[in-house]
């Protein structure tokens, strides 16, 4: 759907309930669906066991995120190339993750409206996105969510600046763009 306000066009993107067949172009559902028991015999089987591999090029930080609720509007869609990243919440409560496939096609040099997706995580669920998967951080749906994210040393210091040139994107690997100033729209996620 797309609207004119204040003489910015708002496109928006419905919000779908999280799968591990829909997220799959993106990354992974943290959780046991879609990933294999390991045969791993724990206290007589009163603990299940299943591995979902991180990827990072440099030793991984786990940063404890605050979130509070924010206006469900896309500002930038960034990618990381060194790394997997993790999105786990500590506190039980849902959350919307919006992504778009690492090889989106782009528009206005964001990815187009039609490839970027927003899903529903239960609070008893993570996500993990692929490398190179265009992402926004998790949009909380109730105030002073608390969240493990996966980092590293570069990352985090990229995430602590406002990156544009190329050079600062190799070093610091964060690809951060921002959609109204590159895009010339607002991007809205709708709740269904």
């Amino acid at each position: 759907m797309t609207t004119i306000e204040g003489g910015v066009e708002v496109r928006t993107v419905t919000a779908e309930h999280l799968t591990v067949e829909a997220f799959a172009p993106f990354g992974d559902v943290i959780g046991p669906e879609g990933h294999d028991r390991l045969p791993i015999n724990l206290y007589g089987r009163t603990i299940d066991v299943y591995s979902i591999p991180v990827e990072a090029d440099e030793p991984i930080d786990f940063l404890v995120n605050r979130l509070r609720y924010r206006e469900l509007r896309v500002i930038n869609l960034e990618t990381h190339a060194g790394m997997t990243q993790a999105f786990m919440p500590l506190d039980g409560k849902p959350f919307i993750q919006v992504v778009a496939a690492a090889d989106a096609r782009l528009e206005g040099d964001v990815p187009a409206v039609d490839e970027v997706h927003a899903f529903i995580v239960p609070g008893d669920r993570g996500v993990q996105i692929g490398r190179n998967v265009w992402h926004e951080p998790p949009f909380p749906l109730q105030d002073e969510q608390l969240m493990v994210v996966t980092s590293h040393q570069s990352l985090t210091k990229g995430l602590q600046s406002k990156v544009n040139a190329t050079q600062e994107i190799a070093q610091l690997d964060v690809d951060k763009r921002n959609i109204t100033e590159r895009a010339g729209f607002e991007l809205r996620i709708q709740l269904v």
